[in-house]
């Protein structure tokens, strides 16, 4: 899930009574994103490393890395204000190192031609 998605969804949860608590309303919506991401990356980080990956999940676990890649690397701006941000981009390249690794030695087994098969 991407970042910008669970904030729009949390923030039409929550409206504030007044102006003056928006901006720690939003500092406050902006950690919580951030904890939920944390904690869904760090979920999904251990059932992919727990299981053998089969030929059918290496492509869901590439399509995963592409998405962790495009949607928390890219998108989240790193600010010595916001500390959260920066962890969860540390994670998140962690683990897509991690997958990656998990990739290269789980490649799927080249389908040869064979003369003998219709």
């Amino acid at each position: 899930m991407r970042p910008s998605s669970l904030r729009q969804y949390l923030g039409s949860e929550t409206l504030p009574p007044c102006q003056e608590q928006q901006p720690k309303t939003n500092a406050e919506l902006d950690h919580k994103v951030c904890y939920l991401c944390h904690s869904l990356l760090t979920l999904a980080g251990v059932v992919v490393s727990c299981q053998d990956i089969t030929p059918d999940q290496w492509g869901e676990l590439q399509l995963l890395c592409m998405q962790l890649d495009r949607h928390i690397n890219t998108h989240i701006r790193e600010s010595p204000h916001a500390m959260h941000r920066t962890r969860l981009k540390d994670l998140a390249a962690q683990t897509y190192v991690r997958w990656q690794e998990l990739l290269a030695h789980c490649q799927p087994q080249a389908q040869y031609f064979s003369p003998w098969k219709d």
